[in-house]
């Protein structure tokens, strides 16, 4: 279908710009920085993999490529996102195509798989999405830092005013995990075990980069949450936190930082900052 489409070629060039954009801008960095958390197409393992293929690949012709290949450089292009990963590799008439190929590979179904994929119809529920995807029926754009939680707001009152919300509660936290959890993703079942030691009501709350599976901007949102929950009527626990970005730690009374295993660092945000230590550096 993407050869009939004239998309076969295009998106193996797509592909292979996207890996040389990567590896340049990333290969560098450790495997735990925050980066990685944005990338949909490349994991920092596959870095070492794709700089190799490359080296193999550079300037021999698309026809002397083999099949495995080929997926390999054209599957990073399936996961592109123009406005999140923002290389401006998507022009009109790429974006037509694409839109063109939809409706050949929908048309072009053998009929054992005519229900293997759900297709949108606007006036069905979509059983194969999320709760959310099926109320907004779109992404929300990048472009807005602060739009996910606006979206979401809005949302919940939208539920909340129909009397969905409780329901849809609920059938949450009734849902099976499975085995040890092995239904839920890094990000949830990290998430439930934050909740679970905040139900404790500790006096002593102790947390080692709990929230690492998460991008940054969900860790600070969480984090604040977790904070003002904490210490919600009249608590006032002690908080340790191990954190994944030294930026997070502006919203403890006290930083710590170590190196190599000794201490060299301690007290205030503001008072370390000023010092032109590693932690100024770290934040940098």
């Amino acid at each position: 279908m993407l050869k009939q489409a004239g998309l076969d070629r295009t998106l193996y060039g797509m592909g292979m710009e996207i890996a040389e954009q990567a590896i340049e801008l990333f290969a560098d960095l450790p495997p735990d920085h925050q980066f990685f958390q944005q990338l949909a197409f490349m994991s920092a393992e596959e870095i070492p993999a794709y700089e190799t293929l490359l080296q193999r690949l550079k300037n021999r012709p698309y026809e002397a490529v083999s099949e495995n290949d080929r997926a390999m450089i054209v599957s990073l292009s399936f996961a592109y996102i123009e406005p999140r990963h923002r290389f401006g590799l998507l022009s009109d008439e790429l974006m037509s195509k694409i839109v063109a190929a939809r409706n050949r590979f929908y048309e072009n179904l053998p009929p054992e798989l005519q229900n293997a994929i759900e297709r949108y119809d606007p006036a069905k529920y979509i059983a194969a999405a999320t709760v959310m995807d099926n109320v907004l029926f779109g992404r929300v754009g990048n472009n807005h830092p602060d739009a996910p939680d606006r979206i979401r707001s809005i949302l919940y009152d939208i539920l909340d005013e129909l009397g969905l919300y409780g329901e849809l509660l609920n059938v949450g936290l009734d849902f099976n995990v499975g085995a040890g959890g092995r239904r839920l993703t890094g990000g949830q079942r990290q998430k439930l075990d934050v909740a679970r030691a905040l139900l404790k009501r500790p006096d002593f709350l102790i947390l080692n980069r709990p929230l690492s599976a998460l991008d940054q901007r969900m860790q600070d949102k969480v984090l604040r949450n977790v904070l003002q929950e904490a210490r919600r009527d009249g608590h006032s626990p002690a908080i340790v936190w191990v954190v994944t970005n030294p930026a997070m730690a502006e919203m403890f009374d006290r930083v710590i930082v170590f190196d190599s295993g000794q201490l060299v660092e301690d007290g205030t945000h503001e008072t370390l900052l000023a010092e032109n230590g590693i932690f100024k550096e770290l934040v940098s």
